[in-house]
């Protein structure tokens, strides 16, 4: 009886001790700033979109310039490109998890085109911004709406329509449920996940099966990482709860085949928007982020249609 109670307490011993480095392991993987998040993306793109990337590289020679920040402590970097025509009004582009700016020009491109000015933002942990970890969406939040006063302070005629993919989707769903100034009029997201503990629980499944049986305690630690050295926990970056405080227009798309981000998450957060000028459009058999690449024409459409509608 002893040595089966032994047994036991060494067993709960060893997994306890592999639940907390594989938290460890995990909030590395998944918060800590690496290489990949410095890396050019610049032609890392689908031959549709590389004249995309080079017109925006056109505008930017032309007439754009770099712009910086200071928020939380923290330098943020900024790519700004005014429309050819001029106008006050200004869409901030956001990128998504560990990629950048760079990542973003053919979106940048197709708001200038549209006659909008463009600013084109490094997250914190990204690019060539400051910091060490990913806010997932949570922090960048406000390092969003400390641009949007940085925009004000430049043009207090300014109006203002954030855009993001991915991650930066999850930044706009985010910040949409907050207090925020009236030049921003209305918000764009794409493949924005509906809570950040699910879409971590989801990751840890799909790049350890081996994680299953635990990945609720594991994230759950992870979590409690994130809170001591970053500043925040996944409880609090609810993305659906951000949302059903939300009081102005917004623009729900997202891939339907996205695996890494499932579609039905954009059902839920455009579910749980309680506001009427509310559109969705799910791009049929586009994986992650992939909208614009398989559908370029008519996501054009889309988000021309809906600025022109809220955007006036």
């Amino acid at each position: 009886m002893l040595f089966m109670l032994k047994f036991i307490r060494n067993i709960i011993i060893v997994l306890i001790v592999v639940i907390i480095v594989g938290a460890g392991y995990f909030f590395y993987v998944a918060e800590v700033r690496q290489e990949k998040n410095n890396r050019d993306y610049t032609f890392e793109q689908k031959k549709v979109l590389k004249p995309m990337v080079e017109s925006y590289l056109s505008a930017y020679k032309k007439r754009g310039e770099e712009v910086s920040i200071k928020n939380d402590g923290l330098k943020l970097k900024a790519e700004y490109v005014p429309a050819a025509k001029k106008t006050n009004k200004t869409i901030i582009v956001i990128h998504g998890f560990r990629v950048n700016r760079t990542s973003m020009y053919p979106y940048s491109d197709m708001f200038l085109k549209q006659g909008y000015n463009v600013l084109t933002v490094d997250d914190r942990g990204h690019g060539k911004s400051e910091g060490n970890f990913v806010g997932y969406g949570w922090l960048d939040k406000g390092d969003i709406e400390a641009w949007i006063q940085y925009l004000i302070k430049e043009n207090s005629k300014v109006e203002i329509v954030p855009f993001g993919t991915s991650m930066g989707a999850a930044t706009v769903a985010m910040m949409s449920g907050d207090k925020l100034s009236s030049n921003v009029k209305a918000f764009i997201e794409e493949s924005g996940y509906s809570n950040t503990r699910e879409e971590i629980e989801y990751q840890a499944t799909q790049q350890f099966s081996f994680l299953s049986a635990v990945k609720k305690p594991i994230v759950q630690i992870v979590s409690l990482y994130s809170q001591l050295f970053a500043g925040y926990s996944y409880n609090q970056a609810d993305t659906v709860a951000q949302v059903k405080k939300n009081t102005r227009p917004m623009l729900f798309m997202h891939g339907g085949s996205d695996t890494f981000v499932p579609t039905k998450m954009v059902y839920k957060l455009y579910d749980a928007d309680p506001n009427k000028d509310k559109q969705i459009w799910v791009a049929p058999g586009s994986e992650h982020v992939q909208a614009l690449a398989d559908y370029p024409k008519l996501y054009n459409q889309k988000t021309s249609n809906f600025l022109k509608e809220y955007f006036k």
